[in-house]
């Protein structure tokens, strides 16, 4: 017999109402002590020896009968029962009797009485059926009423017959109700899961690609209603074992689709992602970078990102949260960052390095926010990121030179108007592949993978790195094409103010000192832009970004060299007569055409150019 432990829960379960209290003490089988363990194969085999089925714990019933249900009815095999005098005569129990009723017919020695198996097991208080408590407690000895053993199993409806099918239900736990309900619920759990699984799929695609989730019109008629239910069923669509668990197969409260749960596991991908970060970073040192970041909304946020070095030496910047905050004042910026640190075990005393930008509030040293941070932990060095000082003093210093000015603002404006129509940019486009077929007609181009792709236009941003070398360089290298498009505003347009706008904008770019300043700050902003570009590198250091900017430098010191001024006038000119812009007379008097004749220059073409123009520049 196989040994099952169980562990009472409570002892006081017990039935108190014993006859017998020494004798049930005996031979009860569940301990007193509900953290004791009993084993099932010392249940007593003998039927009058048995403690009553009610008084076991009811958690532990099921366990008791269906161990009595595999050791069978107890039937001894006895050569000679004991007899008893009945009304004058010798009678004793008949084995052939085990025979008759093999199933549920039991004999007590101790006793000398026969019981039933099944009523014991599934014993009624009210069993008044067949004998009452004499088959199931007390034991049949009338030998001389066989009867009685027939009586006892009656008609279909009878309590033995009920505790019959009880006892069969309880061997066939597959047919059960308990059994059906677990079927069913196993059923569902496997659905929800899938499910679950799905929308996890598709959650975590739309976030890693950083997609929308709703449409505007989500209603099953919609022909697009989003990209999560859309994605959702064409992974159906795709995946027999997913399509027959979401979507319309799914109950009607549980399609795992609506936005509340769509956020539900955005929150828990933020939460698991946070989690792999803050074990990335093994409560090691890390530095602070803080910039201001607007939604859809126009909310007022923080980004913070956390820099560190991971476990393989690798410096790593990683996005912890976006911040909501009403108030940009250093000391809302710093309890919102102490509170946000302090959710994921974080301390300002690990810190040990700050970047923001220049705003007066981040940077100012008396109440900025580095200086509040630094108040908590004096490592926490601040670093003006140094591509963003860079481009600050570009943007700077060139608004200070006139003629950087006007540049800007003429090629700010052209891109302008060649952007506000979708005409006109087919009409960029158009042109843009007719003078490429030129060119390679001519045997000017060559052919290659990556080469002569199409290029957009760039605008310039005095915060974007790098936007003002592109957009110049791009203005450079579609010259012919966008003076095409103005050509054809002029022919075309309708308004006036539009005609004369564009004869103005091909007035002003065809005349020589536009086509200096274009390429003389193409060659400035392309060594500040390699320099931004490698300061911008993750594994750069300290000592190596110093080391650039003395090369840019010296690059820049090169560029005032006779040779290297000889070289970029020959550029210059070969430019100019591409496009049919006249090149002036170096030797002759300087005219500002954007000042009075009468307050005419005592200078030379050249000394305005190299001088007042190209040295002053570049220093």
């Amino acid at each position: 017999m196989e040994k099952y432990f169980f562990k009472v829960s409570n002892s006081s379960s017990i039935t108190q109402n014993q006859p017998n209290r020494e004798e049930n003490t005996n031979h009860l089988e569940v301990p007193s002590h509900s953290s004791q363990e009993f084993d099932l194969s010392s249940l007593k085999a003998d039927p009058g020896e048995r403690t009553q089925i009610l008084e076991f714990h009811p958690n532990h019933r099921d366990a008791i009968r269906r161990a009595y249900l595999q050791k069978k009815p107890c039937q001894p095999l006895l050569r000679e029962f004991p007899q008893t005098n009945i009304f004058g005569d010798v009678r004793r129990f008949n084995h052939k009797w085990f025979d008759e009723f093999p199933d549920w017919l039991e004999y007590s020695i101790s006793k000398d009485a026969a019981f039933c198996l099944y009523c014991y097991l599934f014993k009624q208080n009210n069993n008044l059926q067949g004998g009452g408590e004499t088959f199931s407690s007390v034991g049949f000895r009338s030998w001389h009423k066989k009867a009685s053993l027939q009586t006892h199993v009656g008609g279909h409806t009878s309590i033995h017959n009920q505790s019959k099918r009880k006892c069969e239900d309880l061997m066939r736990q597959q047919q059960s109700i308990h059994a059906s309900f677990e079927k069913q619920f196993n059923q569902d759990k496997h659905g929800y899961q899938i499910r679950l699984a799905a929308s996890i799929d598709v959650v975590r695609l739309l976030v890693r690609q950083g997609l929308a989730f709703r449409g505007h019109d989500e209603s099953k008629l919609s022909l697009n209603r989003g990209n999560f239910l859309e994605i959702l069923s064409f992974y159906a669509q795709k995946c027999d074992e997913v399509r027959k668990f979401v979507l319309e197969n799914a109950p009607q409260n549980d399609q795992m689709t609506c936005p509340k749960i769509q956020k539900d596991i955005v929150i828990a991908c933020k939460i698991e992602t946070i989690k792999g970060i803050i074990k990335e970073l093994n409560g090691d040192y890390f530095s602070l970078l803080v910039d201001e970041s607007f939604d859809v909304s126009r909310k007022e946020q923080m980004a913070v990102v956390l820099r560190y070095v991971d476990r393989r030496g690798f410096v790593m910047e990683r996005l912890l949260d976006i911040v909501h905050v009403k108030n940009t004042s250093a000391l809302s910026l710093k309890e919102a960052i102490v509170n946000l640190l302090s959710q994921h075990s974080l301390s300002l005393s690990y810190v040990r390095g700050q970047c923001y930008d220049g705003a007066s509030n981040m940077q100012g040293d008396i109440n900025g926010l580095k200086m509040l941070i630094k108040k908590e932990s004096r490592s926490a060095y601040s670093i003006h990121c140094f591509a963003h000082q860079l481009q600050l003093t570009l943007v700077g210093v060139s608004k200070r030179c006139l003629q950087v000015g006007e540049l800007v603002h003429l090629v700010s404006n052209i891109f302008n108007v060649l952007a506000a129509s979708y005409k006109r940019m087919d009409d960029y486009r158009e042109s843009q592949k007719k003078k490429i077929q030129e060119a390679f007609d001519m045997g000017e181009l060559k052919t290659g993978r990556g080469l002569h792709q199409e290029v957009g236009i760039s605008r310039a941003c005095d915060t974007r790195w790098g936007s003002h070398f592109k957009s110049f360089n791009c203005f450079i290298l579609k010259f012919g094409t966008i003076m095409d498009i103005l050509d054809n505003i002029v022919e075309t347009a309708h308004s006036i103010d539009e005609r004369s706008r564009a004869t103005g904008y091909i007035r002003i770019a065809q005349t020589y000192e536009v086509a200096f300043m274009l390429h003389l700050m193409k060659e400035v902003l392309g060594i500040t832009n390699d320099l931004s570009t490698c300061l911008q590198k993750k594994e750069q250091d300290i000592a190596n970004a110093m080391l650039l900017v003395k090369v840019a430098k010296r690059r820049l010191q090169e560029l005032r060299k006779n040779e290297r001024w000889d070289l970029f006038v020959v550029e210059v000119s070969a430019f100019c007569i591409k496009y049919n812009i006249v090149v002036p007379n170096f030797d002759e008097s300087y005219v500002n055409s954007g000042r009075s004749r009468r307050k005419s220059a005592d200078y030379t073409v050249f000394h305005h150019y190299h001088i007042e123009v190209f040295c002053k520049i570049i220093d």
